[in-house]
C-alpha cells in the first residue's frame, strides 16, 4: 500500500480525489494540503462539513478518518508520502508541483506542465508509448520525481474515440463541436448556476437584459477561453509518436468549436472524421468495440473492461443517462454514420469531465505508473 498526498484537497477536484482514493486497494491518503485559509484546520472544519453553507460538493461522503485529518499548508509540503496527486489551480501548480517534483512524483489535473517539450501528458489507453519522456524530464530538470498532467477534459473523449480509428484507418481531418458541462468551469460556476435555478423557481427562464458571462440557465455560451487551442494542440500530441526524446504530433488537421451548455456533468461532442482509407460504418463500430489499452491488459483497479462503449440508439449518448457508464471512466460513442463527403463519417462521443476527465482519471494514470515501475 503506497501512501499519497492530495494538493488542493478542499476544491471540487480535490474532493473527488478523496472519494476516488478512500477505498483504493493500492493507495492510501496520508496527507491533505490546501491554501493558508484552510491550513491548521481539520478537513471537516476547512469545508464547513455538516454545517449550513458546507463546501462539500458531492452526495457521496468522505470517511471519518479523512474528515479528521489536519489540512497542511502548501508552503509546508513534506516528503513522507510516496507521491502526490494535485488538484491545484494552474496558476499555483507551476511553482508548487515543480517544487514537489524535485523530490517526489506528482500526478496532476492542472494544465501547468501539459505543454512543455519534456512533458508526459498521459491519457490512459492512448499514449503509454510516451512514458519514456519521464526520464527525459528528470534529466533535463534535475528532478528526482516528475509531473504527469492529465489532458484537458474536452480533449479526453475526442482523443480516446480517435485513437482506434487513427491506428486502423489513418486520419486526414477532424472537426469537432463540443457541448460542455457547467462543472467543467469549476465549483463557483456550479454554485452560480444552482442559485440561478433557485431564483427561477422552476419556471421557464426569461430573456435577460443585463449580461453576465456566468449565466447558464436556459443559455448556451459559445466561448470557453483557451479551450479550442488546447483541444487542437493536445489531440495531435496525444496521438503522435515519441522519436528521439520528442513527440512528433500526428499529421492530421483538426478544427473545433467549444460551447458551455446547461448540463451538470458530461461533455458531449459532435465529431466529423475524414479517414485516410475507405471503410464502412460497421468497421468503425467494430474498431471501437474491440479496442483495449494498457489499463485493460494490466487489469488496473480503476480501469473499465473496455475504454470505449458503443451505443446503438439513434438519440444516444446523452449526459443524463450515459455519462456514468462504468463509473464515468469510458468514452461513450453513438450515432456513427457516413456523410455525403468521401471517407467522411460523423459520430457523437460523451465523456465524464469530473471522473475520467479529472480525479478518477488521474488515479487510473497513477495505477499505470505504479504497475509500470515509474513510481
Amino acid at each position: 500500500m503506497r501512501s499519497v498526498a492530495i494538493l488542493g484537497a478542499t476544491g471540487e477536484v480535490g474532493q473527488k480525489f478523496v472519494l476516488s482514493l478512500q477505498e483504493h486497494p493500492w493507495f492510501r491518503v496520508e496527507e491533505l494540503y490546501a491554501s493558508a485559509r484552510s491550513a491548521g484546520k481539520t478537513y471537516a472544519e476547512a469545508l464547513g462539513y455538516g454545517r449550513e453553507g458546507s463546501r462539500w460538493f458531492y452526495r457521496e461522503q468522505p470517511r471519518r478518518e479523512i474528515l479528521e485529518m489536519e489540512v497542511k499548508s502548501l508552503e509546508d509540503i513534506g516528503g513522507k508520502v510516496s507521491f502526490f496527486f494535485s488538484a491545484l489551480p494552474s496558476e499555483v501548480a507551476l511553482e508548487v508541483e515543480g517544487r514537489v517534483a524535485e523530490e517526489k512524483p506528482v500526478v496532476s489535473t492542472a494544465s501547468a506542465y501539459r505543454y512543455f517539450e519534456d512533458s508526459f501528458t498521459y491519457l490512459p489507453s492512448v499514449n503509454e508509448s510516451h512514458a519514456p519522456l519521464l526520464e527525459e524530464q528528470r534529466r533535463r530538470r534535475g528532478w528526482r520525481g516528475f509531473v504527469v498532467p492529465q489532458p484537458n477534459c474536452t480533449t479526453i473523449g475526442l482523443a480516446l474515440s480517435l485513437k482506434p480509428l487513427y491506428d486502423a484507418f489513418g486520419l486526414e481531418g477532424v472537426i469537432m463541436t463540443s457541448m460542455q458541462a457547467v462543472s467543467g468551469a469549476g465549483y463557483e460556476a456550479v454554485s452560480r448556476w444552482a442559485e440561478q435555478r433557485r431564483r427561477q423557481g422552476g419556471s421557464l427562464p426569461e430573456p435577460l437584459e443585463e449580461y453576465s458571462p456566468l449565466t447558464f440557465e436556459g443559455n448556451v455560451i459559445p466561448y470557453i477561453k483557451g479551450e479550442e487551442e488546447k483541444v487542437r494542440k493536445e489531440t495531435v500530441r496525444l496521438l503522435g509518436k515519441l522519436e528521439g526524446g520528442r513527440i512528433q504530433p500526428a499529421g492530421f488537421r483538426i478544427a473545433c468549436k467549444c460551447n458551455r451548455v446547461p448540463v451538470l456533468e458530461g461533455h458531449t461532442e459532435s465529431v466529423f472524421v475524414t479517414l485516410s482509407r475507405e471503410a464502412g460504418v460497421e468497421e468503425l463500430k467494430e474498431c471501437w468495440r474491440s479496442f483495449r489499452g494498457e489499463p485493460q491488459r494490466l487489469g488496473l483497479p480503476s480501469a473499465p473492461p473496455q475504454p470505449i462503449v458503443v451505443v446503438e440508439e439513434v438519440d444516444r449518448p446523452q449526459p443524463r443517462f450515459d455519462s456514468l457508464r462504468e463509473r464515468g471512466m469510458v468514452a461513450v460513442v453513438g450515432g456513427a454514420e457516413a456523410t455525403a463527403f468521401e471517407r467522411c463519417f460523423q459520430y457523437t462521443v460523451l465523456s465524464h469531465n469530473t471522473e475520467l476527465g479529472a480525479a478518477r482519471g488521474a488515479v487510473l494514470a497513477a495505477e499505470y505508473l505504479h504497475k509500470a515501475g515509474y513510481l
